[in-house]
């Protein structure tokens, strides 16, 4: 009789597991703001990153460690874990340290002071566009990527640069982001032609700047075209051939503010982070109007895990893989500091859903050679 009941607990545990379903999504902030070009932002923050790395080992652990821990308070379901965290938060007085790392750079003794300089004499600051680099060595790197890629010896360097994109956009969708689904933000110049044959690419119409989703067409069959939100998120709704579960996904491009903390306005009064809490906001509450099985948001909120923001996904019920593969997906271009403001959540209404994040090896943070933006893209696998 124990037998039988051993026998027929594995058979249950091995039906649980084969039945088990999952699909992979990821998140991609293309760079793609017309006559800006965030790729050459990231081509000058690839050396003066590596720069900061070399001068400044422990800030950089440090720095990295507390957008994890902060990530870890604001999204384990755990109690313990939860503690924990925020005791190791207090003990190593975590706060203070924040807040001398992302002091912007005017504040007196800002670490970030001389980085912010050295960022100015290697480009144009942030504003201007389209961004000029006046570093040589950075600039002959350019060059002579832009011409092995594109095989043109003879146009000049920046006129390369729309040719080498899309030969790059090919290979990043063909090889690295074989995903089922990817979210797409400053998409202004993809087109379907650039992605393998099976996935199907919806875009928005939108004055700023394009979001979009790409979705393996032969996985998933199109239940709605929500389309353009604020001009800040593009939305659809799927269903899963093989398991009928139904799928809310939305690419958010959020309007952005201090990542690291809420800033008030002296004559207004009002926060920062108001536009783009209202755009997050609105993607919530769309979806939990409409419902699905599993409602994922892939999106450039343009905050950090120190930031409230990403409290209103939380409290909704969004979950967060905060464990794995934490890279950095973008550079901050005030403090010159690496962080992650790229977040892929999901929200179910199946208990067993679980996300974990997956890591996206080939497509670097500031990489020349393997990345057409200034943002790492990221990406998760999904169970149900």
């Amino acid at each position: 009789m124990k037998f039988i009941k051993l026998l027929a607990t594995a058979c249950c545990l091995s039906f649980s597991l084969l039945s088990a379903t999952e699909l992979t999504i990821s998140s991609y902030n293309c760079g793609g703001l017309s006559d800006h070009y965030d790729y050459l932002r990231g081509v000058g923050m690839q050396k003066l990153m590596q720069e900061r790395h070399d001068a400044e080992p422990e800030n950089m652990s440090v720095n990295d460690k507390i957008q994890k821990l902060a990530l870890k308070i604001l999204f384990s379901p755990n109690p313990q874990e939860k503690l924990a965290a925020q005791q190791e938060w207090d003990q190593k007085d975590y706060q203070k340290i924040l807040e001398h790392l992302t002091a912007v750079p005017t504040d007196p003794n800002s670490p970030n002071a001389s980085w912010n300089q050295k960022s100015e004499k290697l480009m144009t600051t942030y504003k201007i566009r389209p961004i000029q680099i006046f570093d040589e060595e950075v600039n002959q790197m350019l060059e002579d990527h832009l011409r092995g890629l594109t095989k043109n010896v003879e146009d000049p360097t920046l006129q390369l640069l729309d040719e080498a994109r899309t030969i790059m956009g090919k290979r990043i969708f063909a090889h690295h982001l074989k995903y089922d689904i990817i979210c797409l933000q400053e998409a202004d110049y993809l087109d379907p032609s650039m992605f393998p044959d099976h996935y199907e690419v919806l875009l928005s119409e939108a004055s700023h700047s394009i979001n979009g989703i790409a979705y393996n067409k032969t996985r998933f069959e199109l239940v709605e075209n929500i389309g353009n939100i604020l001009g800040r998120g593009f939305a659809v709704h799927l269903r899963d051939k093989e398991s009928g579960k139904t799928i809310l996904v939305a690419s958010g491009h959020l309007s952005g503010c201090n990542p690291y903390r809420i800033e008030k306005d002296l004559v207004t009064g009002t926060d920062d982070s108001e536009k783009g809490d209202m755009e997050a906001q609105t993607i919530i509450d769309l979806f939990d109007q409409k419902g699905a099985d599993l409602m994922l948001i892939g999106m450039d909120s343009n905050v950090t895990s120190l930031h409230p923001r990403l409290n209103l996904l939380k409290n909704a019920g969004y979950q967060l893989d905060y464990e794995n593969h934490l890279e950095a997906t973008c550079t901050s271009p005030h403090q010159i500091l690496n962080t992650r403001i790229d977040w892929i959540t999901l929200k179910s209404t199946m208990s067993e859903a679980k996300i974990t994040n997956i890591p996206v090896s080939n497509v670097g943070l500031n990489s020349i050679q393997t990345n057409m933006s200034d943002h790492k893209p990221i990406a998760a696998k999904v169970t149900y």
